[in-house]
């Protein structure tokens, strides 16, 4: 067992002696569409309110997105990039006011991949994605009432990518978080009597296609 092992070690690291999937110089643009799914916990403090009082309250909710990126190869397994994404989640009627509320998310990140596996026609990166995330909340009810929220995001992603010469298709695997902790609204009243936060955790899967720009520096 040993030995087989040994002998796949040795056929893939010469494959990847030839390989032009990924390398220092390269810049790989994609762009992807996907759907996340997350756990949810919303917690809310009264002000002004003596003694104040906490409350949290857990749930779930799931989005589609699309989002598209560029990373540039600073050797040829380490690269460093962009992503921007754009969430819509599915929202279903309140039964309150009976309105569907609409619900966008927005996420800027800084990208950062390890490419473990390099063959000819597969680029394997592993990956985090770290930076901002914007909530955008409409009840869509008759006060029109709204609640924003500004936070962190943070994502751990495996993401294969094939290629057919230049071009190819990318299937994604992100495990994403995201923490709202100061949620504010147009709602006066809420503002004045309410300390919002909103954190999440879940799942993420898509497809998507990219492009590599770039020929590899001769050596």
């Amino acid at each position: 067992m040993i030995k087989k092992l040994v002998i796949l070690f040795i056929y893939l690291s010469s494959l990847q002696v030839f390989s032009q999937s990924f390398y220092k110089g390269a810049l790989v643009f994609d762009l992807n569409t996907g759907i996340d799914v997350y756990g949810l916990k919303f917690s809310y403090k009264t002000k002004n309110i003596n003694p104040p009082k906490d409350t949290s309250t857990t749930g779930a909710a799931a989005s589609t997105n699309f989002n598209f990126g560029l990373e540039y190869g600073l050797n040829k397994w380490f690269g460093l990039g962009i992503k921007a994404k754009f969430d819509k989640y599915i929202a279903g009627k309140d039964s309150a006011t009976h309105s569907t509320p609409t619900i966008h998310g927005t996420e800027l990140a800084l990208v950062a991949n390890a490419h473990v596996v390099r063959l000819p026609h597969f680029d394997l990166p592993l990956g985090i994605d770290l930076g901002y995330s914007n909530l955008n909340y409409h009840l869509n009810d008759v006060g029109n009432n709204q609640i924003y929220g500004n936070g962190s995001y943070f994502n751990l992603h495996i993401n294969p990518r094939f290629y057919i010469k230049r071009f190819g298709f990318n299937l994604n695997i992100g495990v994403p978080f995201i923490t709202y902790s100061s949620l504010t609204s147009n709602n006066v009243t809420f503002n004045k009597y309410i300390l919002a936060d909103w954190k999440a955790a879940g799942i993420s899967l898509g497809v998507g296609i990219q492009y590599r720009f770039l020929s590899e520096a001769a050596k």
